[in-house]
């Protein structure tokens, strides 16, 4: 479940560096895990999967601080409580703190279950995004986000749609794109990871998140996935309704995060 953010993220990391080859991004296996970096500031990358391989040390910690020190980004960790305590311990010595809480849920895929035809309610058609619609996609996605400050936004979505194994759902009224959700097929786990999805206000109401969510199902069941796995905030809209998708809560994890020496506030 863990590899569920992991992989999306390497896959990001992986599709903006074909894009921006310039732009400094970063990966690296560590710990059982992999270390990355896409840019300063970015909500996707982060250390990840440490503490499965084995014990984790201080030392281990401070090698993470560097990588994203030297990039002069802060170093985050993810934390799950099923990794070795090492972790805690270690990042505790290193003086990290706690930047968020994620609540990790999941589901199994049965191959005999029988998912929805994709088709919200008023007969807007659910599909995957085509390569030429990924910048219309995402622009969507920015817009419904971030508003007015969209523009700036808009790069963070599009490496979704060129990803490896991309799982990225459209809804459209008479062809104009109305929402979006987005995902990735991990094969070396039988997996999928769903992440946001986002409809346009008018459209709310009308099923477009559940169609959203059977599609990526059928899509993930037909891919031989066997696990499906996603991530909210804690008590949030988001989590009562991919709960009401059979998601069931696995565990509650935290993002541990330590600023660049000379960078505190």
């Amino acid at each position: 479940m863990e590899a569920a953010e992991e992989y999306g993220a390497l896959s990001f990391a992986r599709a903006v560096h074909d894009q921006h080859p310039r732009q400094g991004v970063a990966w690296e296996e560590f710990g059982g895990g992999h270390l990355i970096f896409v840019a300063k500031g970015a909500p996707v990358g982060r250390a990840h999967g440490l503490g499965f391989a084995g014990k984790v040390s201080a030392a281990d910690i401070a090698k993470v601080e560097e990588f994203y020190f030297q990039r002069d980004a802060a170093a985050q960790v993810d934390v799950c409580p099923y990794a070795d305590p090492s972790l805690f311990e270690a990042v505790n010595q290193r003086g990290f703190h706690v930047a968020e809480f994620n609540q990790t849920l999941a589901r199994w895929i049965d191959p005999s279950e029988s998912f929805t035809a994709a088709v919200a309610m008023d007969g807007i058609e659910i599909r995957q995004v085509r390569t030429e619609e990924a910048a219309s996609w995402a622009a969507l996605l920015s817009q419904i986000f971030f508003g007015d400050e969209a523009a700036q936004f808009q790069d963070l979505f599009t490496p979704w749609a060129a990803s490896d194994n991309p799982l990225c759902l459209a809804a459209l009224d008479r062809g104009s794109m109305v929402a979006g959700a987005g995902g990735v097929i991990v094969p070396k786990h039988n997996m999928a990871a769903f992440f946001g999805a986002a409809t346009l206000s008018e459209y709310r109401g009308r099923g477009i998140q559940a169609a959203f969510m059977q599609e990526r199902m059928r899509i993930a069941q037909q891919a031989k996935c066997d696990l499906a796995v996603t991530l909210t905030m804690p008590g949030t809209t988001s989590q009562r309704n991919v709960e009401r998708a059979g998601f069931r809560t696995a565990y509650t994890k935290v993002v541990v995060s330590k600023t660049p020496p000379g960078k505190e506030t």
